[in-house]
């Protein structure tokens, strides 16, 4: 008897000889044996299966049914059940080919969504005896992938995701040719003269680069090697932040930090230009400033891990602003260029195009910008980060506007009266005077120092704490 068989007994049989059936299947792997011409007990099973029989279905993982009627069409009808139909097997390879591209180069994530899509285990290792087997080249050696055989048509969907799960286990920016193709069009479209943008635009389509969306660039660059090694480091690199930055779920033990944007909304593309390596991400709408808050937090922890993993390298991040279309793509790559930081402090910066935001981080650097912050939003921040990080938002909104509730509310998609609430909080909890412009520039300092510094890192939290 095949592993996977679902055997039907035609005539019924004397307890003793289904203990020994039942014993005989699980030692098969058979997955069920159907009864028939059997009496149903009050317990929900036929009468003629004995405690014995249930316990050595339960310990064999035995499926014991039971059924009356057409006998030649119930076989057909397992037997289609089993073999699964072509349609079947045609909707779950489409289920595969969505699922497991949408995680590639995460073998664990791919071998886990194509068992979704195919209803079977799927495991990382070498097939064994009556089992169906993938393998691919990755960057780290092959990839193995197995999964229970199967018959008929079901068993040729096994095969079919089998093979494109391990391509998509293995790949992940790495070896594969579309993704290498799109990252050689990238790399040209940032250095071609732009009266080509149009030409290389249009092959960039052709290659599904969404080169028409909004674009925010990170420029990754090594400043810890020489020229001769630096293409060579920047490469692998490039394989494992494109495969952080599609499958990272975002800083969830940290609730008021931005929150990435799902990896099925934003598509990544990488290439390396001028021994650096720029990685685009790329949105179907603006993003705006949350949409640049977290991209910027999700590449301060990216570049966090590969600092860790490759610490000679000396990595530095720029992050440029979001800008739309083929010349969107080249304006935020150049100021990405100019953020990335030099000499000591932080490894990731963001472009401002006034340098605001980074005199407020070299302010905001020393022990007494600190303390001042501090006891200015001390009653604030004494709420905890929950319930003050929402307050002090609302409070930038109002002051960056002038003292407009309606101008904040549109702004930070509120309800006008809820901005007038929150900033009637901070003044009772404050005690400032918000027409003093003074004390208004004061917050204004305090707020966008103690907000910008590192958005999404758990390191961040006791700069905002008295």
């Amino acid at each position: 008897m095949p592993a996977g068989t679902a055997a039907v007994l035609l005539s019924p049989v004397p307890g003793h000889l289904l203990d020994v059936a039942v014993r005989d299947a699980a030692a098969a792997g058979a997955a069920a044996l159907v009864l028939t011409g059997v009496t149903e007990a009050p317990h929900g099973l036929p009468a003629e299966v004995t405690a014995t029989a249930r316990a050595l279905a339960e310990r064999g993982r035995v499926a014991v049914l039971y059924a009356d009627g057409d006998l030649a069409g119930l076989v057909v009808a397992v037997e289609r059940a089993v073999a699964g139909s072509a349609a079947d097997a045609l909707a779950r390879v489409a289920a595969a080919a969505r699922e497991v591209t949408a995680v590639a180069g995460a073998p664990d994530r791919v071998a886990a969504a194509a068992a979704r899509a195919l209803g079977v285990p799927v495991e990382l290792r070498a097939a064994g005896p009556g089992e169906e087997g993938a393998a691919a080249a990755g960057p780290d050696g092959e990839i193995r992938l197995a999964a229970p055989a199967r018959p008929g048509h079901a068993g040729s969907a096994v095969r079919s995701v089998l093979a494109l799960a391990a391509l998509a286990a293995a790949g992940g920016g790495h070896g594969d040719v579309p993704v290498r193709s799109r990252g050689r069009l990238l790399a040209e479209l940032l250095v071609a003269p732009q009266d080509q943008a149009a030409r290389l635009a249009a092959r960039g389509r052709a290659l599904a680069l969404p080169v028409d969306g909004w674009h925010i660039a990170l420029r990754v660059e090594a400043g810890g090697l020489d020229a001769t090694n630096r293409p060579k480091a920047l490469d692998a690199v490039m394989s494992q932040a494109l495969t952080l930055l599609r499958t990272w779920d975002g800083p969830a033990a940290h609730p008021t930090a931005p929150v990435p944007p799902p990896t099925d909304t934003v598509q990544w593309n990488a290439a390396l230009v001028d021994d650096a390596l720029v990685l685009l991400s790329t949105w179907p709408a603006d993003p705006g400033t949350d949409g640049r808050r977290a991209t910027l937090a999700r590449a301060r922890r990216v570049v966090d891990r590969l600092a860790g993993l490759r610490p000679e390298a000396g990595l530095r991040c720029g992050l440029g602003s979001p800008h739309r279309g083929p010349l969107g793509i080249r304006t935020s790559a150049r100021e990405a260029r100019a953020a990335v930081p030099r000499g000591a402090g932080p490894t990731v910066a963001a472009h401002d195009a006034v340098g605001l935001d980074r005199m407020l981080l070299e302010w905001y650097a020393s022990d007494t910008a600190r303390e001042a912050v501090a006891e200015l939003l001390a009653p604030v921040l004494a709420l905890g980060p929950e319930r003050a990080e929402p307050l002090l938002r609302t409070l930038q909104g109002y002051l960056d506007h002038n003292n407009s509730p309606a101008r904040a509310a549109e702004a930070l998609h509120l309800h006008r009266n809820a901005v007038g609430a929150r900033i009637r909080k901070i003044v009772q909890l404050t005690g400032a005077d918000l027409n003093e412009p003074d004390v208004r520039l004061a917050l204004q300092l305090a707020c966008r120092a103690g907000l910008s510094t590192s958005p999404g890192e758990p390191s961040a939290q006791p700069d905002l704490r008295p």
